[in-house]
Order: structure tokens, then C-alpha cells, then sequence
């Protein structure tokens, strides 16, 4: 009785095994759409015309069209920084993903992107090198806790 009741304790904690399926599973067929080959049709119509039944639609001349449309960007590739307007919410995502991207880089260069690299102050010590110290211990001394500006506190007050 207990093996029997071990046995089945066991058994419940596993899912149930996959059924074999009989036979060959139905393959679908990829439907082949007809491809428009007549010049004539494809530089003075639209050849896109969802109904059934209706004459293609002539295109018009290029100045019954509104201007932005001939100024669209065409490119999949996104605009450069200086072409996008800094105060806008486009221009400072790229900005970030830009940033992101670049912190990857140099994460994939140095690995501090691991654990015990994660320190914001060493990271940009190991990647700068003595121009960031260089630039930390300039920014201590003009900071007003600085030793320069406690220095010239306690000139003035003697």
C-alpha cells in the first residue's frame, strides 16, 4: 500500500507524455499571386485596386499631388542627428538608443557591463584613462567644497 501510494505521488508531479500522431500532417500550399508584367499598366495605373471587378485607377499628373508627398523620406535608414529639431521627443530617443548602443560597444570592448565592473566612476576611469582623472580632480577644485575654493575662503577671512 505505500508503494503504491509513493508510486502515484511520484507519478503526479509529471505532465503526461506527448501522443504519436497517425499519419502525415496536411502540408499547406503557398498561394501564387499574379504578378502584373505589362509596362503600359504599371507606369500610367494604380495597380493597387482592392475591388474585385473595377478598372484600374489612373494616375495623375504630378501636380495634382500635394508637395510634402514628393519630400517624403524614401530611406529605410533613419536621419542623421543634424537633420532632426533637438526639442523634440524623436530627436532624444534617438539620442538614447545612440547612447545605449555605444555603452554596449564599449561593454562588449572592456566587459563592464559584468558585476564587479559596474562601478559608473571606474568605468569611465578605465576607458578615459588619465583624462578623466584629469577632469575629476579639475571639477573637485572648481566644486565650492573644493580645496581651491577653501582656499580662498580662508585667504579672505584672515
Amino acid at each position: 500500500m505505500l508503494l503504491k501510494n509513493c508510486l502515484l505521488f511520484l507519478a503526479r508531479g509529471f505532465a503526461a507524455r506527448p501522443r504519436a500522431v497517425k499519419g502525415v500532417a496536411a502540408v499547406t500550399k503557398t498561394r501564387e499571386l499574379p504578378v502584373e508584367t505589362d509596362a503600359n499598366k504599371l507606369v500610367n495605373f494604380c495597380c493597387i485596386n482592392y475591388r474585385i471587378g473595377e478598372d484600374p485607377v489612373p494616375l495623375k499628373p504630378d501636380s495634382e499631388y500635394p508637395d510634402w508627398l514628393w519630400s517624403l523620406r524614401t530611406d529605410r535608414v533613419p536621419p542623421p542627428l543634424s537633420e532632426i529639431e533637438p526639442d523634440t521627443y524623436y530627436y532624444w530617443r534617438r539620442m538614447r538608443r545612440l547612447h545605449n548602443r555605444h555603452l554596449n560597444k564599449l561593454a562588449e570592448i572592456d566587459g563592464w557591463h559584468k558585476k564587479q565592473h559596474r562601478d559608473g566612476n571606474s568605468h569611465s576611469q578605465r576607458v578615459y584613462g588619465d583624462l578623466a582623472y584629469a577632469i575629476e580632480k579639475w571639477n573637485y577644485n572648481k566644486s565650492p567644497g573644493g580645496a581651491m575654493s577653501t582656499n580662498s575662503a580662508s585667504s579672505k577671512v584672515t
